[in-house]
């Protein structure tokens, strides 16, 4: 077992660490070695998407094409995925619709799955792009 020593953190700092927690099984140590890339961090499980299917993912007139990366926040929490041969992965589950994708993995702060409009919360970085933007922009 590693020897292991008590800080103080502020709660902004604590706000982050929760943030980037990849799930809810992953402790602040984890999150902090992968964050500061120290030597045997763990890293989170991502889903690799499937290279030689490649299908986009389409609805509402926008269409996310195979391999761009998904984010979200809700309730203090950050959840990530991928579009993967025309779903959304996120949290290792797949799902067919950004709201879908939402109410499946986001939970109150009662522990409780929730209907939510995941169009008002996702944001989407393209393959190429080098900024996040809400999937709700791209539908203007």
């Amino acid at each position: 077992m590693p020897d292991l020593r008590t800080i103080e953190i502020d709660f902004d700092v604590h706000k982050i660490i929760e943030l980037e927690r990849s799930s809810f099984s992953e402790t602040p140590n984890e999150v902090l070695r992968r964050l500061l890339k120290v030597n045997g961090a763990s890293s989170a499980p991502k889903v690799v998407p499937d290279t030689n299917a490649g299908r986009p993912w389409a609805g509402k007139g926008v269409t996310l094409p195979h391999g761009t990366d998904l984010r979200m926040e809700y309730n203090g929490r950050r959840y990530t995925g991928t579009i993967d041969n025309g779903e959304w992965v996120v949290e290792g589950e797949r799902f067919k619709s950004p709201s879908a994708a939402a109410g499946g993995v986001a939970l109150t702060k009662d522990g409780k799955r929730t209907n939510l409009d995941g169009w008002i919360y996702w944001y989407a970085k393209r393959p190429g792009d080098t900024d996040w933007v809400s999937i709700k922009q791209l539908r203007r």
